[in-house]
């Protein structure tokens, strides 16, 4: 059966909508895709979600499951801003999907590292490794407090080892996952079996490509870089360009290997501003 990419947007009402804090300031949206289209999306894989009259931002699938499509949006900008005060029903508009997302392999011991809104895409990759029944999920989650560790209720229950991490020590363990992170590798004899992802703060991420590199399995490692600015998804106005090998998070990524990422200077040091400026991060 061949699947879609819609170039243009797909208007859709919203079929579902939930918001993720007390303070309305993350919302998760769903939509039905009509049955003529067949998609096929990989973890960590974005739409561009057009707000009519508005603009249109790149928001990774959080899940996808029997036609429903969902999205978890954070207030940061205006469009993002403005999806917060959507209604059921309210037209929304999807291009995609766009970019690489996460390979997957049931034989690996999958150790998967979520920083704050990270764990968006992340969760759709859980439930893709529990669908082909990977070998064994750890999980560790991380966020500045506790009303940020999104979906940690729904996580908890699945057939996954769950971890915890609040910086304010709200909930879970005091700390940040990447402590986890090291102290499991130092504990597992077999690294061959591994397969690291994360999404999450750049800073972060740099932190576990590090880890992995200390035990020379940074091979292993798939990092999503959804958190960098996107625009076009065609890899072609050069906002989202990583020095120095050109390579651009909406067309080559968002998720990348950690071999790759070791030989980007840009990577955990400096970001790109909507105008292709660089920034300190």
């Amino acid at each position: 059966m061949n699947t879609h990419k819609f170039d243009l947007p797909l208007v859709l009402p919203v079929a579902f909508l939930k918001f993720e804090t007390k303070t309305q300031a993350t919302i998760t949206l769903e939509v039905v895709i009509p049955k003529q289209y067949s998609l096929s999306i990989q973890p960590g894989q974005y739409f561009m979600l057009w707000l009519p009259q508005i603009d249109e931002i790149p928001i990774s699938v959080s899940n996808f499951e029997k036609n429903r499509l969902a999205f978890t949006i954070c207030s940061k900008g205006y469009t993002s801003k403005q999806m917060m005060t959507m209604q059921k029903g309210d037209l929304l508009g999807l291009r995609g999907p766009f970019g690489k997302g996460f390979e997957i392999h049931p034989e690996n011991v999958a150790i998967i590292v979520a920083g704050g809104m990270g764990i968006t895409p992340l969760r759709y990759l859980i439930y893709n490794l529990l669908k082909i029944k990977t070998k064994q999920i750890i999980l560790l989650q991380g966020a500045k407090t506790a009303s940020e560790l999104y979906f940690q209720e729904e996580l908890k229950y699945l057939d996954i080892k769950t971890f915890f991490y609040t910086d304010d020590g709200s909930y879970g363990q005091k700390g940040f996952p990447t402590q986890k992170l090291l102290a499991l590798l130092n504990n597992t004899q077999n690294h061959n079996e591994l397969a690291l992802y994360g999404c999450g703060p750049e800073i972060m991420l740099k932190q576990i490509l590090e880890i992995a590199k200390t035990n020379h399995i940074q091979h292993q490692v798939q990092l999503s870089l959804a958190d960098r600015y996107i625009r076009c998804g065609y890899g072609i106005c050069g906002s989202c360009y990583l020095d120095d090998i050109g390579l651009s998070v909406c067309h080559d990524g968002p998720v990348f290997r950690g071999d790759i990422l070791e030989q980007i200077k840009d990577f955990g040091n400096f970001g790109r501003k909507a105008d292709g400026s660089k920034y300190k991060l």
